[in-house]
């Protein structure tokens, strides 16, 4: 049995009534299979949902990088997040940059860091480009690729290959910075 702090990055279904829950922990990207979750009886009912901060516990696969998941106890639900429109999209793009750059079940306590301070950060303030080209710059500098003449999403795209579709149009909507 394993236990941390993790947050919710993904939820996709499995089967009738089960969900494979993506998690960026201190240990790394993990994925667990939350049996039966979707049903109202469910341990883990109104207990997962993305961006949710919580303490898990799994069992770990032998077999598969799929653990199973044993139990959840939530720390934060981020509840703030949810209440403009743009956090809750530039809280995604983190999301699905951490899924793209990230290796999975490699332990990452500095990138989990980074991403709980940016999950906080939207929660008290509004969305701008500044703090998705610092979160950029922040992944770029941990990663050990920092250039000064090459900005971070070169970078990230070069090395991984591509980023997520939605930023250039996530960079349009933005305003620069916080409005005053």
């Amino acid at each position: 049995m394993q236990s941390s702090d993790g947050v919710i990055l993904k939820l996709n279904p499995l089967g009738e009534n089960g969900f494979i829950v993506t998690w960026c922990t201190p240990l790394g990207i993990i994925q667990t299979a939350a049996k039966s979750a979707r049903k109202s009886t469910s341990p883990f009912a109104g207990r997962l949902d993305l961006f949710y901060q919580c303490y898990l516990h799994w069992k770990p696969s032998t077999r598969s990088s799929l653990h199973t998941l044993t139990a959840v106890d939530v720390i934060s639900p981020r509840l703030s997040l949810r209440q403009n429109f743009f956090n809750l999209k530039l809280a995604g793009y983190f999301s699905r940059l951490c899924l793209q750059v990230l290796e999975k079940d490699t332990p990452i306590p500095e990138f989990y860091d980074l991403l709980q301070r940016a999950l906080l950060y939207l929660e008290q303030s509004e969305a701008t480009q500044k703090a998705l080209i610092h979160f950029e710059n922040e992944l770029v500098r941990l990663h050990g690729m920092s250039h000064p003449n090459i900005p971070a999403h070169v970078l990230l795209k070069s090395h991984f290959g591509k980023l997520p579709s939605q930023r250039d149009k996530l960079l349009l909507a933005l305003p620069p910075e916080k409005q005053k």
